[in-house]
């Protein structure tokens, strides 16, 4: 079942033409706290990936050791093609100049 849901909101996501569309799509479907929530999420990961200390982060983004340890056992023993992703997005994104 979740397998299904994630092709459908992939497949939804994929359909928007641009980042303006993708922005407004993600603003309706999502609470303001879920966007929060998702983009800690990713800070996270990243500063993970760079291998900033769990206590650095904690510090920084003001989370709890334990969400930042769920995050470090992702990095670790999830899916290896998460790792690689989130890898790749982020080295790309420091390419990029900044806004």
């Amino acid at each position: 079942m979740q397998e299904q849901q994630l092709d459908e909101l992939s497949g939804l996501i994929l359909q928007t033409q641009n980042r303006e569309e993708l922005e407004v799509l993600l603003q309706g479907l999502l609470t303001p706290q879920e966007l929060d929530g998702v983009l800690q999420r990713w800070r996270l990961m990243a500063l993970l990936l760079n291998g900033t200390t769990q206590r650095d982060i904690s510090h920084e983004l003001g989370i709890s050791l334990g969400k930042i340890a769920r995050g470090s056992r992702l990095l670790k023993y999830g899916p290896p093609r998460f790792r690689e992703l989130a890898t790749r997005l982020l080295d790309e994104r420091q390419q990029l100049p900044p806004a």
